[in-house]
């Protein structure tokens, strides 16, 4: 497929116009550096040294100094983090966090759920969500259900775009190379007494490549290219209205046309296309010098999805149309309260209702199928921090929350943290439960003509962690280590059982135990030289069959250096080595379970400031051009290059 450059010139138009208005020859503003806080493992910023759960944090500057592109390109280099991709950008993209499955991770963007009503199992496809006016990444990692209810097995991912402050700024970037690639991204942003705001634009267009495995093909399709085209658009309006009450608005809105393959097979007229609208208003107030704080916030999601495979000489009699809308309504209100030098707490109200429409068509274009369900979610928590001595902390934390289907969960967590002041020592431990809620399609969807049946009886699968670990500074932050051992239990796990002769349904048949360890390192010795590694072992079982979790690789490896040889010059290097998994194969009947082949991926990264406001930079990935497979049956990109150029003010 062509790439539709034509659709991403008026994005280079729109940031251009912005840019235009500025005095090129004053220098960009310098980032400040935030206080060392972490947000999303308490809802609430607690400084790092009292956070008691294992956190990993990217700022705008890693992202632009690694050259990452999208949300996948970061969780993907973090530690206790796997992500699977189906043939390229724009195509199924899965996250597994510490062996959990891929429905097991919160999402958040500015504060609201991104998780896809409408999808099979309430999963996040990760393939479209480009990093324009991304500030900041927090990846928490365990259970963490207590503070963000149903799906936070694996543990919580917490974006945190762009807020205008100080004066006005303004970017664009416009990015080409291989497979037909263009990107162009452009931002703005500043405060104007009282009022700041931020605005995003993005796009990517994209021939891609056949996702077929090499000479795997069963169809008998001719190959062609699986293109991808992607335009988002974010923003974000605030005002003070006074010192202590704060209103915003944020919204995010987007479009994609992905063509894809099916597994082991070719097809030239099957794609998906989606469209995404989310929307939060918020008000803050606080209270007593910062000790007290309340937001109160209502948001919406809304996902429509198209898969599509219009008939042709290779595949008219399976040539369905199915078109997919989930909605999302929530409401929230939360407290934050310290009244005394050693004890805070977090109590909140949440409210959710979530829906979906299906509907499917035949080869005619005839309606077979329409399905409609809702269900509402509701739930209360309260989270404590009780601080006794300097650099000691516990936390201790309860949430009950009540679906229209399933009922009441009840959900804790504990933790405590101690930092060494003399050895810069953190030491920390946690434990607690978390549940998944069924999805709307597992409870209410049915495709009777192919024998297949939901169940509205389905239980919330559960899981029990725990972990210990600490953090280590040297040398001030010149050197920085830790370890991390964790340990998950999960129980009533959904899967497919039969009901009869061409019958089958969903049932909580499954249980499964997940070990593992992280290692992290981050070397800083000069302000020209930085380096990040990070180590995952991962021992994932099916406690029923005694098999191995599909997906997730036993060893995982990634290094990412960068060196500055000259004033404004970096240079940057990045590995990735996944260990052998095991996966599916639907092309024998009946289906097996074979090894996949362990792999290692080299990119390389190079930036240059041409001026002050002017920078140019380029970037190899799968530098060794290596071959390999994520999901079995789906190629990855080999050899390709980029380069651009990006104008600041």
């Amino acid at each position: 497929m062509t790439p539709a450059r034509s659709v991403l010139w008026p994005i280079a138009l729109a940031a251009g116009l912005g840019l235009s208005v500025a005095q090129a020859q004053q220098p960009p503003a310098q980032p400040i550096e935030l206080p060392n806080l972490i947000i999303g493992a308490d809802r609430t910023p607690v400084p790092f040294n009292l956070v008691n759960a294992s956190v990993t944090v990217v700022n705008r500057d890693e992202i632009e100094r690694r050259q990452w592109r999208t949300l996948t390109d970061v969780l993907s280099q973090t530690p206790g983090v796997t992500t699977t991709n189906s043939g390229g950008p724009g195509k199924t993209t899965q996250l597994f966090m510490r062996g959990m499955n891929a429905n097991h991770s919160v999402v958040l963007i500015d504060g609201v759920r991104v998780d896809d009503p409408s999808s099979v199992n309430g999963a996040m496809n990760l393939a479209h969500f480009r990093l324009e006016g991304v500030e900041r990444i927090e990846v928490v990692r365990g259970p963490m259900s207590t503070l963000y209810g149903s799906d936070a097995l694996g543990g919580v991912i917490n974006i945190i775009t762009n807020k205008g402050s100080g004066r006005p700024m303004a970017s664009l970037s416009v990015e080409g190379g291989s497979f037909g690639t263009v990107n162009v991204d452009g931002m703005a942003s500043g405060a104007f007494g009282r009022v700041n705001a931020a605005l995003g634009i993005s796009g990517t267009s994209t021939a891609g490549f056949s996702a077929v495995a090499d000479g795997k093909s069963t169809s008998g399709a001719p190959v062609d290219d699986d293109g991808y085209r992607n335009i988002s658009l974010n923003g974000r309006l605030g005002f003070d209205v006074t010192d202590w009450l704060k209103v915003q608005w944020l919204g995010r809105y987007g479009r994609t046309r992905t063509s894809y393959d099916n597994f082991l097979a070719e097809d030239p007229n099957i794609y998906e296309s989606t469209r995404w609208f989310s929307s939060r208003v918020q008000a803050d107030i606080e209270l007593w010098d910062g000790r007290s704080k309340t937001t109160l916030a209502w948001s919406y999601l809304e996902i429509n999805r198209r898969d599509a495979d219009e008939p042709d000489p290779f595949n008219f009699v399976f040539a369905p149309d199915s078109r997919n809308r989930g909605r999302r309504m929530q409401l929230e209100a939360t407290t934050s309260l310290a009244p005394f030098e050693m004890f805070s707490f977090v109590a909140g109200f949440e409210a959710r209702r979530d829906s979906l429409l299906s509907e499917n068509f035949d080869a005619t274009g005839v309606r077979t199928s329409t399905v409609g369900a809702e269900v509402w979610t509701r739930g209360v928590f309260l989270n404590a921090r009780f601080t006794p001595a300097d650099g000691l902390s516990f936390t201790a934390g309860a949430r009950l929350e009540h679906h229209d289907t399933f009922g009441t969960a009840v959900t804790w967590r504990l933790g405590a943290s101690y930092l060494v002041k003399a050895t810069d020592t953190k030491l920390r431990a946690s434990v607690g439960t978390a549940f998944k809620a069924p999805s709307l399609d597992q409870l209410y969807v049915d495709f009777p003509a192919f024998g297949f049946f939901a169940n509205r009886n389905l239980r919330p699968e559960r899981s029990t962690g725990f972990e210990v670990g600490f953090d280590q500074k040297l040398f001030g932050d010149k050197l920085a280590f830790g370890a991390t051992v964790f340990h998950n239990d999960v129980s009533d796990l959904i899967g497919t059982t039969s009901c009869g002769v061409f019958c089958s349904t969903l049932t909580n048949v499954a249980q499964a135990r997940v070990d593992g360890v992280e290692l992290t390192l981050d070397v800083r010795p000069w302000s020209f030289f930085n380096l990040h590694a990070d180590y995952t072992f991962t021992n994932a079982h099916n406690l029923i069959n005694g098999g191995p979790l599909l997906a997730r690789p036993r060893n995982q490896f990634n290094v990412n250096a960068n060196v500055q040889p000259l004033p404004g010059w970096w240079l940057g290097l990045g590995l990735s080595f996944r260990s052998g998994r095991f996966e599916t194969d639907f092309s024998t009947f009946p289906s097996t379970t074979v090894a996949m082949q362990a792999y290692t991926v080299l990119r390389a990264t190079t930036s240059y400031d041409v001026t002050p406001w002017l920078q140019v930079f380029g970037r190899v990935e799968n530098v060794t051009n290596t071959y390999y497979e994520e999901p079995l049956g789906f190629r990855t990109p080999r050899l390709s290059a980029y380069a651009g150029a990006r104008v600041k003010y």
